[in-house]
């Protein structure tokens, strides 16, 4: 993997939108302009790193409908089922994110850390990717510390045209099955590269 230093990407950004009508919100990419996959023709191509990201996150807090739309490896999930509300510890802090007042609320598991500032200023339990379930919507995401940040650039309230559609492409799967599949092309890759699988199989996920 030393060799391959130059050629993977220090940090990644990304542009998304949340979409949200009463209880019901869609995660996804903001797609500006249709942007061409650039291959590299020397060794593995790390242009794979340009794809769109096709990674939607729909839930339905009234029906209780939960479905994460992932593309892994190729091929595209419906992972459907219930979601567990994380158990967040509502602290007293606050700071203002753009022209909301928020608060903090931590998140502690058995490995990562992280921090969300929610406003109940917006009255919805949602927020971006699956951080969720707190009194108000997440503006801003903190994980271990900086490793992964989410933040709202840009708020908007107003009513939405059009209905938020279910994410539909993708074979359905529940969770359990989809960690199965995981785990199973973990072990793929690591017959295929021997002890340096493991960092490029996390990269990709």
């Amino acid at each position: 993997m030393e060799a391959m230093k130059d050629r993977i990407p220090e940090y990644r950004t990304s542009k998304k939108i949340l979409s949200f009508k009463g209880q019901e919100s869609l995660y996804k990419a903001y797609v500006e302009e249709k942007v061409e996959v650039q291959e590299l023709k020397q060794g593995r191509s790390w242009g794979r790193w340009n794809r769109p990201d096709v990674n939607e996150y729909y839930s339905n807090m009234t029906d209780k409908v939960f479905i994460d739309h992932q593309e892994f490896f190729g091929r595209e999930f419906l992972i459907e089922g219930e979601r567990e509300i994380p158990k967040w510890k509502i602290t007293p802090e606050q700071k203002q994110v753009g022209s909301y007042l928020c608060q903090k609320a931590i998140l502690n598991d058995t490995s990562t850390v992280t921090i969300a500032w929610f406003t109940p200023m917006i009255p919805i339990m949602t927020g971006p990717d699956n951080y969720f379930g707190l009194p108000g919507a997440v503006l801003h995401v903190d994980v271990d510390s900086g490793m992964r940040m989410i933040t709202a650039q840009t708020i908007e309230l107003t009513t939405l045209e059009e209905e938020i559609s279910q994410p539909k492409k993708g074979k359905k799967v529940s969770r359990e099955e989809f960690e199965k599949i995981k785990e199973e092309k973990q072990k793929e890759m690591e017959e295929m590269y021997g002890g340096n699988s493991r960092r490029y199989f996390y990269m990709r996920d």
